[in-house]
Protein backbone atom coordinates (compact mmCIF):
# COMPACT_ATOMS: atom_id res chain seq x y z
CA UNK A 1 0.00 0.00 0.00
CA UNK A 2 1.11 3.54 -0.72
CA UNK A 3 1.69 5.74 2.27
CA UNK A 4 2.35 9.28 0.92
CA UNK A 5 3.00 11.86 3.59
CA UNK A 6 2.55 15.29 2.09
CA UNK A 7 1.26 17.38 -0.77
CA UNK A 8 3.98 17.69 -3.38
CA UNK A 9 5.13 20.54 -5.61
CA UNK A 10 3.49 20.79 -9.02
CA UNK A 11 6.32 22.33 -10.98
CA UNK A 12 9.70 21.09 -12.05
CA UNK A 13 12.47 22.66 -14.08
CA UNK A 14 14.82 20.72 -16.29
CA UNK A 15 17.80 21.76 -14.16
CA UNK A 16 16.17 20.18 -11.10
CA UNK A 17 15.22 16.90 -12.75
CA UNK A 18 17.15 13.76 -13.44
CA UNK A 19 17.11 11.90 -16.71
CA UNK A 20 13.63 11.19 -18.02
CA UNK A 21 13.20 7.46 -18.63
CA UNK A 22 9.94 6.53 -20.31
CA UNK A 23 8.54 2.98 -20.27
CA UNK A 24 5.82 1.92 -22.65
CA UNK A 25 3.13 -0.33 -21.18
CA UNK A 26 5.07 -3.53 -21.81
CA UNK A 27 8.03 -2.06 -19.96
CA UNK A 28 5.91 -1.37 -16.88
CA UNK A 29 4.40 -4.87 -17.05
CA UNK A 30 7.86 -6.44 -17.29
CA UNK A 31 9.01 -4.37 -14.32
CA UNK A 32 5.96 -5.44 -12.29
CA UNK A 33 6.77 -9.09 -12.98
CA UNK A 34 10.22 -8.53 -11.48
CA UNK A 35 8.96 -6.48 -8.53
CA UNK A 36 6.17 -8.87 -7.52
CA UNK A 37 7.92 -12.07 -8.60
CA UNK A 38 11.12 -13.88 -7.72
CA UNK A 39 13.80 -11.92 -9.59
CA UNK A 40 17.13 -13.36 -10.64
CA UNK A 41 20.27 -11.66 -9.35
CA UNK A 42 20.53 -9.55 -12.50
CA UNK A 43 16.84 -8.61 -12.36
CA UNK A 44 17.23 -7.70 -8.68
CA UNK A 45 20.21 -5.51 -9.58
CA UNK A 46 18.12 -3.71 -12.22
CA UNK A 47 15.15 -3.28 -9.87
CA UNK A 48 17.39 -1.86 -7.13
CA UNK A 49 18.90 0.62 -9.59
CA UNK A 50 15.48 1.78 -10.75
CA UNK A 51 14.14 2.16 -7.20
CA UNK A 52 17.29 3.98 -6.06
CA UNK A 53 17.39 6.37 -9.01
CA UNK A 54 13.68 7.10 -8.54
CA UNK A 55 14.18 7.75 -4.81
CA UNK A 56 17.23 9.99 -5.18
CA UNK A 57 15.91 11.83 -8.24
CA UNK A 58 18.77 10.98 -10.58
CA UNK A 59 16.13 9.60 -12.92
CA UNK A 60 12.39 10.08 -13.19
CA UNK A 61 9.97 7.55 -14.65
CA UNK A 62 6.84 9.46 -15.63
CA UNK A 63 3.49 7.81 -16.25
CA UNK A 64 0.76 8.99 -18.59
CA UNK A 65 -2.98 8.76 -18.89
CA UNK A 66 -2.35 6.45 -21.87
CA UNK A 67 -0.75 3.96 -19.48
CA UNK A 68 -3.81 4.04 -17.26
CA UNK A 69 -6.19 3.52 -20.18
CA UNK A 70 -4.11 0.54 -21.31
CA UNK A 71 -4.28 -1.17 -17.93
CA UNK A 72 -7.87 -2.06 -18.84
CA UNK A 73 -6.43 -4.77 -21.10
CA UNK A 74 -5.28 -6.62 -17.95
CA UNK A 75 -8.19 -8.89 -17.04
CA UNK A 76 -7.08 -9.76 -13.48
CA UNK A 77 -8.17 -6.95 -11.08
CA UNK A 78 -5.41 -7.70 -8.56
CA UNK A 79 -2.73 -7.53 -11.25
CA UNK A 80 -4.16 -4.19 -12.45
CA UNK A 81 -4.10 -2.78 -8.92
CA UNK A 82 -0.56 -4.01 -8.29
CA UNK A 83 0.67 -2.59 -11.60
CA UNK A 84 -0.81 0.87 -11.02
CA UNK A 85 0.49 0.91 -7.43
CA UNK A 86 3.99 0.19 -8.74
CA UNK A 87 3.69 2.84 -11.44
CA UNK A 88 2.65 5.44 -8.88
CA UNK A 89 5.42 4.36 -6.49
CA UNK A 90 8.25 4.57 -9.04
CA UNK A 91 6.94 7.60 -10.92
CA UNK A 92 6.86 9.63 -7.70
CA UNK A 93 3.75 11.26 -9.22
CA UNK A 94 5.68 12.55 -12.23
CA UNK A 95 3.39 12.53 -15.25
CA UNK A 96 3.50 13.72 -18.84
CA UNK A 97 1.01 15.87 -20.66
CA UNK A 98 -1.39 13.79 -22.77
CA UNK A 99 -1.52 16.39 -25.54
CA UNK A 100 1.34 16.19 -28.03
CA UNK A 101 -0.40 18.84 -30.16
CA UNK A 102 0.16 21.38 -27.36
CA UNK A 103 3.86 20.61 -27.42
CA UNK A 104 3.76 21.03 -31.20
CA UNK A 105 2.20 24.46 -30.75
CA UNK A 106 5.06 25.46 -28.47
CA UNK A 107 7.57 24.14 -31.02
CA UNK A 108 5.94 26.24 -33.75
CA UNK A 109 6.11 29.30 -31.49
CA UNK A 110 9.79 28.54 -30.85
CA UNK A 111 10.37 28.40 -34.60
CA UNK A 112 9.01 31.93 -34.86
CA UNK A 113 10.93 33.11 -31.79
CA UNK A 114 14.17 31.66 -33.17
CA UNK A 115 13.66 33.41 -36.49
CA UNK A 116 13.13 36.69 -34.59
CA UNK A 117 16.19 36.12 -32.39
CA UNK A 118 14.09 35.85 -29.21
CA UNK A 119 14.43 33.50 -26.23
CA UNK A 120 12.75 30.11 -26.83
CA UNK A 121 10.27 28.36 -24.55
CA UNK A 122 11.63 25.44 -22.50
CA UNK A 123 9.26 22.80 -23.84
CA UNK A 124 10.62 20.00 -21.68
CA UNK A 125 9.13 21.69 -18.63
CA UNK A 126 5.73 21.57 -20.35
CA UNK A 127 6.21 17.88 -21.16
CA UNK A 128 6.69 16.53 -17.65
CA UNK A 129 5.64 17.61 -14.18
CA UNK A 130 3.95 16.35 -11.04
CA UNK A 131 0.37 15.69 -10.16
CA UNK A 132 -3.04 14.77 -11.48
CA UNK A 133 -3.52 18.04 -13.34
CA UNK A 134 -0.46 17.33 -15.50
CA UNK A 135 -1.70 13.79 -16.07
CA UNK A 136 -5.01 15.13 -17.40
CA UNK A 137 -3.37 17.96 -19.34
CA UNK A 138 -5.45 20.67 -17.66
CA UNK A 139 -5.95 22.39 -14.32
CA UNK A 140 -9.61 22.30 -13.21
CA UNK A 141 -11.03 25.49 -11.76
CA UNK A 142 -14.23 26.56 -10.05
CA UNK A 143 -15.99 29.41 -11.83
CA UNK A 144 -18.75 31.41 -10.15
CA UNK A 145 -20.07 34.95 -10.32
CA UNK A 146 -21.61 34.56 -6.85
CA UNK A 147 -18.28 34.19 -5.01
CA UNK A 148 -15.80 36.99 -4.39
CA UNK A 149 -12.62 36.80 -6.51
CA UNK A 150 -10.46 36.41 -3.39
CA UNK A 151 -12.53 33.49 -2.05
CA UNK A 152 -12.65 31.95 -5.53
CA UNK A 153 -8.85 32.03 -5.74
CA UNK A 154 -8.60 30.37 -2.32
CA UNK A 155 -11.10 27.65 -3.33
CA UNK A 156 -9.24 26.93 -6.56
CA UNK A 157 -5.95 26.74 -4.69
CA UNK A 158 -7.46 24.27 -2.22
CA UNK A 159 -8.97 22.25 -5.10
CA UNK A 160 -5.58 21.99 -6.82
CA UNK A 161 -3.89 20.86 -3.60
CA UNK A 162 -6.62 18.27 -3.07
CA UNK A 163 -6.33 16.89 -6.61
CA UNK A 164 -2.58 16.65 -6.32
CA UNK A 165 -2.48 15.12 -2.87
CA UNK A 166 -0.72 11.76 -3.25
CA UNK A 167 -3.57 9.77 -1.67
CA UNK A 168 -6.13 11.45 -3.94
CA UNK A 169 -3.78 10.96 -6.91
CA UNK A 170 -3.69 7.21 -6.29
CA UNK A 171 -7.48 7.04 -5.90
CA UNK A 172 -8.13 9.04 -9.09
CA UNK A 173 -5.76 6.90 -11.15
CA UNK A 174 -7.79 3.87 -10.04
CA UNK A 175 -10.97 5.48 -11.32
CA UNK A 176 -9.34 6.12 -14.70
CA UNK A 177 -8.10 2.60 -15.28
CA UNK A 178 -11.44 1.10 -14.29
CA UNK A 179 -13.14 2.91 -17.19
CA UNK A 180 -13.38 0.95 -20.45
CA UNK A 181 -11.42 2.12 -23.47
CA UNK A 182 -13.32 2.34 -26.74
CA UNK A 183 -11.54 0.95 -29.76
CA UNK A 184 -10.82 3.56 -32.40
CA UNK A 185 -11.79 1.53 -35.46
CA UNK A 186 -12.71 4.64 -37.47
CA UNK A 187 -9.17 5.98 -37.14
CA UNK A 188 -7.70 2.64 -38.25
CA UNK A 189 -9.86 2.69 -41.39
CA UNK A 190 -8.68 6.22 -42.16
CA UNK A 191 -5.04 5.18 -41.75
CA UNK A 192 -5.64 2.26 -44.12
CA UNK A 193 -7.21 4.61 -46.66
CA UNK A 194 -4.20 6.94 -46.52
CA UNK A 195 -1.80 4.04 -46.94
CA UNK A 196 -3.66 2.75 -49.97
CA UNK A 197 -3.67 6.19 -51.56
CA UNK A 198 0.09 6.59 -51.09
CA UNK A 199 0.78 3.29 -52.86
CA UNK A 200 0.33 5.07 -56.19
CA UNK A 201 3.75 6.68 -55.68
CA UNK A 202 6.21 3.92 -56.54
CA UNK A 203 9.40 5.71 -55.53
CA UNK A 204 9.76 5.42 -51.75
CA UNK A 205 11.58 8.74 -51.23
CA UNK A 206 9.06 10.61 -53.36
CA UNK A 207 6.23 8.90 -51.43
CA UNK A 208 7.82 10.01 -48.15
CA UNK A 209 8.08 13.62 -49.28
CA UNK A 210 4.47 13.65 -50.47
CA UNK A 211 3.37 12.23 -47.12
CA UNK A 212 5.38 14.78 -45.13
CA UNK A 213 4.26 17.72 -47.26
CA UNK A 214 0.60 16.75 -46.96
CA UNK A 215 0.89 16.52 -43.17
CA UNK A 216 2.80 19.79 -42.87
CA UNK A 217 0.12 21.61 -44.87
CA UNK A 218 -2.72 19.99 -42.90
CA UNK A 219 -1.22 20.10 -39.39
CA UNK A 220 1.47 22.77 -39.12
CA UNK A 221 0.66 25.53 -41.61
CA UNK A 222 -2.73 26.52 -40.05
CA UNK A 223 -1.19 26.80 -36.57
CA UNK A 224 1.78 28.74 -37.93
CA UNK A 225 -0.49 31.28 -39.64
CA UNK A 226 -2.61 31.52 -36.47
CA UNK A 227 0.42 32.33 -34.30
CA UNK A 228 1.76 34.82 -36.82
CA UNK A 229 -1.57 36.63 -36.68
CA UNK A 230 -1.53 36.63 -32.86
CA UNK A 231 2.01 38.04 -32.90
CA UNK A 232 1.10 40.73 -35.48
CA UNK A 233 3.53 39.29 -38.02
CA UNK A 234 2.71 39.20 -41.74
CA UNK A 235 1.59 35.94 -43.33
CA UNK A 236 4.58 36.21 -45.66
CA UNK A 237 6.69 35.30 -42.61
CA UNK A 238 5.42 31.73 -43.03
CA UNK A 239 6.81 31.61 -46.56
CA UNK A 240 10.16 32.87 -45.25
CA UNK A 241 10.25 30.06 -42.71
CA UNK A 242 9.39 27.36 -45.22
CA UNK A 243 11.93 28.55 -47.76
CA UNK A 244 14.69 28.91 -45.14
CA UNK A 245 15.02 25.14 -44.67
CA UNK A 246 14.66 21.95 -46.63
CA UNK A 247 11.85 19.60 -45.64
CA UNK A 248 13.80 17.47 -43.17
CA UNK A 249 15.58 20.42 -41.52
CA UNK A 250 12.24 22.17 -41.06
CA UNK A 251 10.71 19.11 -39.38
CA UNK A 252 13.84 18.69 -37.26
CA UNK A 253 12.88 21.93 -35.55
CA UNK A 254 9.44 20.49 -34.71
CA UNK A 255 10.35 17.18 -33.06
CA UNK A 256 6.84 16.06 -32.10
CA UNK A 257 5.68 16.49 -35.70
CA UNK A 258 8.87 14.82 -36.90
CA UNK A 259 8.22 11.79 -34.67
CA UNK A 260 4.53 11.45 -35.47
CA UNK A 261 5.01 11.75 -39.22
CA UNK A 262 8.06 9.45 -39.28
CA UNK A 263 6.41 6.76 -37.13
CA UNK A 264 3.25 6.82 -39.21
CA UNK A 265 5.11 6.69 -42.52
CA UNK A 266 7.52 3.94 -41.51
CA UNK A 267 4.67 1.91 -39.98
CA UNK A 268 2.75 2.23 -43.25
CA UNK A 269 5.67 0.84 -45.23
CA UNK A 270 5.03 -2.55 -43.64
CA UNK A 271 2.47 -3.32 -46.33
CA UNK A 272 1.84 -6.91 -45.27
CA UNK A 273 1.04 -5.87 -41.69
CA UNK A 274 -2.55 -4.66 -41.08
CA UNK A 275 -2.79 -1.40 -39.16
CA UNK A 276 -3.91 -2.19 -35.61
CA UNK A 277 -5.91 -0.28 -33.00
CA UNK A 278 -2.98 -0.46 -30.58
CA UNK A 279 -0.84 1.42 -33.09
CA UNK A 280 -2.75 4.59 -32.22
CA UNK A 281 -1.77 4.45 -28.54
CA UNK A 282 1.79 3.38 -29.37
CA UNK A 283 2.37 6.29 -31.76
CA UNK A 284 0.72 8.64 -29.26
CA UNK A 285 3.13 7.37 -26.56
CA UNK A 286 6.21 7.73 -28.70
CA UNK A 287 5.34 11.05 -30.32
CA UNK A 288 5.30 12.48 -26.80
CA UNK A 289 8.15 10.49 -25.32
CA UNK A 290 10.93 10.33 -27.92
CA UNK A 291 11.51 14.10 -28.36
CA UNK A 292 11.67 14.99 -24.66
CA UNK A 293 12.89 11.88 -22.84
CA UNK A 294 16.48 10.78 -22.38
CA UNK A 295 15.69 7.06 -22.63
CA UNK A 296 12.61 5.36 -24.11
CA UNK A 297 11.81 1.65 -23.72
CA UNK A 298 9.33 0.33 -26.27
CA UNK A 299 8.54 -2.69 -28.44
CA UNK A 300 11.10 -4.05 -30.89
CA UNK A 301 9.00 -3.10 -33.90
CA UNK A 302 8.83 0.54 -32.85
CA UNK A 303 12.52 0.59 -31.95
CA UNK A 304 13.30 -0.63 -35.45
CA UNK A 305 10.95 1.91 -37.03
CA UNK A 306 12.29 4.79 -34.92
CA UNK A 307 15.91 3.93 -35.69
CA UNK A 308 15.16 3.49 -39.39
CA UNK A 309 13.86 7.08 -39.32
CA UNK A 310 16.94 8.06 -37.21
CA UNK A 311 14.70 9.51 -34.51
CA UNK A 312 17.19 8.42 -31.85
CA UNK A 313 19.89 10.56 -33.50
CA UNK A 314 17.66 13.50 -34.40
CA UNK A 315 16.09 13.70 -30.92
CA UNK A 316 19.24 12.63 -29.02
CA UNK A 317 17.26 9.90 -27.27
CA UNK A 318 18.38 6.39 -26.39
CA UNK A 319 15.66 4.00 -27.62
CA UNK A 320 15.71 0.50 -26.14
CA UNK A 321 13.59 -2.60 -26.69
CA UNK A 322 13.60 -4.01 -23.13
CA UNK A 323 14.06 -2.92 -19.55
CA UNK A 324 16.99 -5.37 -19.28
CA UNK A 325 18.99 -3.08 -21.58
CA UNK A 326 18.49 -0.34 -19.00
CA UNK A 327 20.80 -2.15 -16.57
CA UNK A 328 23.87 -0.71 -18.29
CA UNK A 329 22.45 2.83 -18.36
CA UNK A 330 21.72 3.40 -14.66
Amino acid sequence: MLNPSKVFELTMTTSESGRIIYFDMNGWIDLAKIYYGQPSNREKELLDKILQSSDDGTAIFPISIIHLFETHNIANPRRREDLVALMVKISKYYTITPYWNRLLELEIKNLILEKKGLRPINIRDHFVGKGFSRLMGATPTIASKDISPKLLDELNEDLLKLLNNPEIFAELTTRIYNNRKQEQTTTVKEFERIREKLKQYKDNEYRRKVFLTQNIVATILPKLVQFLTEMNLPATFAEELFTSFDLDTFLGKLPTALCEFALLFQRDQQLSRPIQVNDIADIWHLTLAIPYSDIVITEKMWVSIAKRARLDEKCDTLILSSIEELNECL
